[in-house]
């Protein structure tokens, strides 16, 4: 399976005139890696979609070292530590490494760290707290290639904690159903949610689940 990371576009960046644009922005400056869906979509085999990256800087100075290379940003997510790149029509997020100091259900106050551990602690899923440098060099803390190679949805940490941190994440559990074809799961972690599951519509948005919903469909 790693093969499948260095023979992909993350790995191959160089010729690719967008992420070149991006990297070669930071990578003299601070240290950005690729991180989640894009390479859990690799390992997978799946199309690449929106690509996501951790940075160990904070969003401010990010947007300085944007502004110097005159590329166009949207501070939309700027309250999360999220700086989002359109270019041709492709979408690029930046997020600045960070823990939860504060949790309410849905949405957590951040602070920011220089610490790449404690950004991938606050991570959902083992598969999504998968990083790759610009260099091509993987970290995997909590095993999630394993995970991916089981078929196996893993919460990071206690299951019951962390989706009271964020009911989202149940949502997102069963959307991960649907990219394996013989999912594996803990009987444990199905009877946490189901005792959970009705808390949902009094944290999350309708807005939200519904795009959950299809982003299902779309696996």
């Amino acid at each position: 399976n790693k093969q499948l990371i260095k023979k992909s576009l993350l790995c191959n960046w160089n010729n690719n005139e967008e992420l070149s644009r991006i990297i070669n922005t930071f990578k003299d400056k601070v240290e950005i890696r690729f991180v989640g869906g894009c390479i859990r979509d690799i390992l997978l085999g799946l199309k690449l979609k929106d690509i996501d990256f951790a940075i160990n800087c904070k969003p401010n100075q990010t947007i300085k070292i944007l502004k110097e290379k005159n590329i166009k940003y949207s501070e939309k997510g700027i309250s999360h530590g999220s700086i989002s790149i359109e270019m041709n029509e492709k979408k690029y997020e930046i997020t600045s490494l960070r823990k939860d100091i504060i949790t309410s259900g849905r949405f957590a106050k951040v602070e920011y760290t220089n610490d790449w551990d404690e950004d991938s602690l606050r991570r959902d899923f083992t598969m999504n707290a998968i990083y790759l440098s610009i260099t091509g060099e993987i970290t995997d803390k909590f095993n999630g290639i394993n995970d991916i190679n089981d078929q196996k949805i893993s919460f990071i940490g206690e299951t019951k904690k962390r989706i009271q941190e964020d009911y989202l994440r149940i949502l997102r559990y069963f959307r991960f159903f649907g990219i394996f074809y013989n999912p594996k799961y803990q009987k444990k972690d199905i009877e946490i949610i189901d005792s959970e599951i009705n808390e949902i519509k009094k944290f999350v948005s309708n807005s939200k689940i519904n795009n959950e919903l299809i982003k299902m469909m779309g696996n």
